[in-house]
């Protein structure tokens, strides 16, 4: 029975009442109880929060921790306990990091959860009460005003000079002034000027409504439970991991199958066989990628949230590096949702204003920029007295509820208030010393109000203010500075020109005037037309929601990253352009395209998606549903789209898109309920910077892969080799299953997560956002594995044989149980080691021109974690303890100088490999150049 069915605005006040079997009187409690049990309770179904179990197991359905969990059981099953504890404690502590983080981000944002409905004033028995809102029903009537929270959809029976802030629900930025009358013909939301909504507050006046929509009946409730039903997709990161996965699954089953049958054939036997297959398939899993990935991402998530942004979903880090596309709001995420006044024009003199917000900090300044003096300002007192007698709003200094100031009444009257403080008025002791007499507030047609107050020597004065054009039309004066003198034609023309211009650039203008009224006036009989007349022009202030200072320069840097920005919003398009051309939105030289709501739907999909993708557009008074259209448009062509926005409007795109980004201060709960990463400062700025951070964890992950495969291949080829020499020669396996494991934990595990700690080169934010088709495993990368996976496995080889030449023995006559075995395994699985090593070294150098740069030593969490993997082997070569469950030995100078050495001539073959690719890149670069428009072209 919402108000989006029944088209309650179309219809006059009683018959709206006589539809919902009301009274003017209002319900009776046991009616209203009747309601409440047929039409529930006046309260959103927000989306269930995960408990801390169901995150937990969630964590289990990356397929990589499935077969490690897979492996494990059949370890267990064949009763190798070491095995299959090993897989086990890799996987829980994948689940761990995953969980930890995920829960923390839940938790805080439980914390920042503010109630969605208030308590609301209602006629119940004919006598107005105070309930919960949650109470209200349908047909109750509801008392709101200024500073009040719409309880619930309203259709206005009675009102006085009322106004709602509707820019969480609309977009607008100004306050919609409301009526009573019924609109004959169907209008959009934002025009239906006899309703108040449900997540608005009052700005102005009072007023009584009847409720016609409660709960998720409203517009609010309809525009969340879009957001709920709007999927969301997987995230960049997160298909590129399934695809890696699913492809080294692949792998690995048939290599299990492929180990099982060799190692049969090498006499192992059935048992020790499909151990053997399963200790090695398991331990050719990436399981320190799995733990690298979420460890990298955590990082990243806790260091966002140092810098005010608060990931909710780990892979959310990931996706803003790939995002290509970002559709912003702009009140509230580009600008303040602060009206500011930032210049005067008094006679022919302009002044500019200093300082943002509602906070009275700043100053008045003359043409040049200078502060003005104590006697300039005294020039100036009619005027700024003039503009805080005809305002009502109250400006308040931040408190529990509030981290700024802020201002309670019409945000234009708070931004009048707030420049008479800079000033050094004290506005409450003027109201004191001028008392109102009457007032004559505002309305559409005359488009100003005024305010009549005891003024000097026992006379009486009005303060008028209003649209310029309507005031300059009343006045027959002009003031300039002390001198009066009278209004010419030249002057009305000089003051609308200006006006216009103000306009132009998002500027809201209001004119001030004032009179002195007769001595034989009759103030208990004042004539509005009659006050209202003969006045003395004052000037006019403009005034605009300010852009935050940081914007132009996250503008700049977004487009610099090949990131392309358009502005979508429920506002005007004269304002939306003015700001949009502050915030550089555009590139130099470049123009700002506007798209209104009715031009929007008369658009091809191919045509808006060409303007997303050249950025610098802004789409005016749109819709949820034109929003959600834009995102859809731009998703269907594979961009990945970041939309940021702080409204209930914004809750269904924020939803849908790859990376929704809520504002945290001015953003209501269902945008935030909506979104993966919250802004806890409201900063575009830093959203930018996130993107940064989405890159540089993606580049770390990448880095890790390619460390992690390439060890993996050469710990494959190591047991490859092996089975071929013991089926050939007899010669038994130079490393162990339980030996392969333990390279895993004790030697990948710390370095190869410390990689995400890399830090950012200043190209990162240069180069375009990577392709979601170029894969981490692909040919080029595939042929890197294995030439240099089988360079480390040749050396580890080179060794184990080497150990029983330098001992004088042959390695197929050698005793397994014997100390020297398990000592030239040993030397086998250090070799492994120290390639690996070098092999991350060489990878994060890929990026530089040179090898040895301060680069190399900049990440000192690397450097403790080659020291924390050389203490585990020590321990696992030279402790008692745990030497016989790893079945490792001592080993002795010779044996260290044998492995040192193999690290070191894999260094150096890298190295020289290294050197050979980037020479030949440049030659044929230098190709290029000389030969570029000199060859004929080759017909086919």
């Amino acid at each position: 029975m919402g108000s989006e069915h029944l088209h309650y605005y179309r219809l006059a006040p009683e018959r709206v009442v006589a539809e919902l079997g009301s009274h003017k009187m209002g319900l009776t409690n046991a009616e209203a109880d009747r309601r409440l049990e047929t039409h529930g309770a006046n309260a959103l179904y927000r989306a269930r929060h995960e408990s801390a179990l169901v995150t937990f197991l969630r964590q289990f359905k990356n397929l990589f921790v499935l077969l490690l969990l897979t492996s494990a059981a059949l370890s267990f099953y064949l009763r190798d306990g070491k095995t299959a504890t090993i897989l086990l404690l890799i996987a829980l502590m994948n689940a761990a990091v995953g969980f930890f983080q995920e829960h923390k981000a839940e938790t805080l944002m439980a914390s920042l959860e503010q109630l969605l409905v208030p308590r609301a004033k209602v006629l119940r028995n004919g006598a107005l009460i105070d309930i919960d809102s949650a109470k209200l029903a349908l047909g109750d009537i509801v008392a709101i005003e200024e500073g009040d929270s719409v309880p619930a959809d309203l259709r206005i029976l009675e009102e006085d000079e009322l106004s709602t802030n509707d820019f969480a629900l609309t977009g607008e930025s100004n306050p919609s002034r409301k009526f009573v009358h019924a609109i004959s013909a169907p209008v959009p939301l934002g025009n239906r000027h006899n309703l108040a909504f449900l997540g608005t507050t009052v700005a102005t006046g009072t007023a009584r409504g009847i409720v016609i929509g409660t709960g998720m009946h409203t517009e609010l409730g309809r525009i969340a439970s879009l957001s709920q039903v709007t999927r969301a997709d997987a995230s960049p990161l997160q298909k590129e991991m399934n695809n890696l996965a699913t492809r080294l699954t692949q792998g690995t089953l048939i290599l299990a199958v492929i180990l099982a049958v060799i190692a049969l054939q090498a006499h192992l036997g059935l048992k020790s066989a499909l151990l053997f297959a399963i200790g090695i398939s398991a331990a050719m899993i990436p399981n320190c990628l799995v733990a690298e990935v979420n460890i990298t991402l955590a990082q990243t998530a806790n260091r966002l949230a140092r810098a005010r942004a608060l990931v909710k979903r780990l892979s959310a880090v990931e996706t803003l590096g790939a995002t290509n596309i970002i559709l912003t709001d702009k009140t509230g995420t580009l600008t303040k949702n602060e009206m500011t006044v930032t210049s005067l024009l008094i006679g022919r003199s302009s002044y500019g204003i200093t300082g943002t917000g509602y906070e009275p900090a700043g100053s008045i300044t003359d043409k040049n920029n200078r502060k003005l003096t104590r006697g300039n300002l005294g020039e100036l007192g009619l005027f700024l007295l003039a503009g805080a007698l005809a305002s009502n709003a109250k400006v308040n200094q931040p408190d529990s509820q509030h981290r700024t100031w802020y201002v309670l009444g019409d945000p234009t009257e708070g931004a009048i208030v707030t420049l008479a403080r800079k000033a050094g008025l004290n506005t409450e002791k003027l109201d004191a010393k001028y008392p109102e007499i009457k007032e004559f507030q505002f309305d559409s047609g005359r488009k100003l109000m005024s305010s009549v107050r005891h003024y000097e020597d026992g006379t009486v004065a009005v303060f008028v203010k209003g649209a310029p054009e309507a005031v300059l039309a009343r006045s027959v004066k002009l003031w300039d500075h002390v001198l009066t003198r009278k209004l010419t034609d030249n002057d009305r023309k000089f003051f609308s020109d200006h006006t216009e211009a103000a306009a132009k650039n998002a500027m809201r203008n209001l004119a001030y005037a004032y009179r002195l009224l007769p001595k034989d006036t009759d103030l208990a009989k004042l004539d509005m037309k009659k006050v209202e007349r003969d006045l003395t022009f004052l000037g006019i202030v403009s005034m605009m929601d300010p852009l935050r200072d940081d914007v132009p320069a996250a503008m700049i840097a977004a487009r610099a990253a090949h990131v392309r920005v358009s502005v979508v919003t429920g506002d005007y398009p004269t304002t939306a352009k003015a700001i949009a051309a502050k915030a550089a939105l555009a590139a130099p030289g470049a123009s700002i395209n506007v798209v209104l709501d009715d031009e929007l739907g008369g658009l091809s999909d191919s045509q808006i998606l060409q303007m997303v993708e050249a950025g610098g557009t802004v789409f005016s008074r749109v819709s949820p549903e034109d929003k959600l259209r834009i995102v859809e448009i731009a998703k269907a062509s594979g961009r990945v789209v970041a939309v940021t926005g702080d409204g209930i409007n914004d809750a269904p795109a924020l939803k849908r898109a790859d990376i929704g980004v809520a504002m945290g201060r001015t953003g209501t709960d269902v945008a935030k309920d909506a979104a993966d990463i919250v802004l806890l400062d409201d900063s575009f700025a830093t959203l930018v910077d996130a993107i940064e951070q989405g890159r540089l964890t993606f580049h770390n992950i990448k880095k890790a892969a390619r460390c992690v495969m390439t060890d993996n291949m050469g710990e494959l080829f190591a047991i490859l080799i092996s089975l071929a020499a013991q089926a050939l020669f007899h010669i038994p396996l130079m490393i162990t299953a339980i030996q392969i494991l333990s390279v895993d934990i004790f030697a990948q595990m710390a370095p190869i997560t410390s990689i995400g700690w890399d830090t950012a080169q200043s190209r990162l934010m240069h180069a375009p956002p990577r392709r979601l088709g170029d894969h981490i495993l692909n040919l080029a990368s595939a042929r890197e594995f294995i030439t240099f996976g089988f360079l480390a496995a040749t050396l580890a080889t080179a060794n184990f044989l080497f150990f029983f030449a330098r001992h004088g023995l042959s390695p197929a006559y050698i005793d397994t149980s014997s100390g020297l075995y398990v000592s030239a395994t040993t030397l086998t699985y250090v070799t492994l080691v120290l390639c690996q090593f070098m092999n991350l070294l060489l990878v994060r150098a890929d990026a530089h021109e040179r090898f040895f740069t301060n680069y190399l030593w900049s990440n000192k969490r690397l450097l403790a974690a080659f020291g924390i993997s050389l203490f585990c082997i020590l321990n696992l070569i030279y402790n008692p303890v745990i030497r016989p469950y790893f079945h490792t030995g001592p080993l002795d100078a010779w044996d260290w100088l044998a492995a040192v050495t193999a690290g070191a001539i894999y260094l150096a073959i890298r190295l020289l490999q290294r050197h050979t690719r980037k020479h030949s890149r440049r030659a044929v670069l230098q190709l290029h150049h000389e030969t570029r428009g000199k060859l004929a072209p080759i017909s086919v």
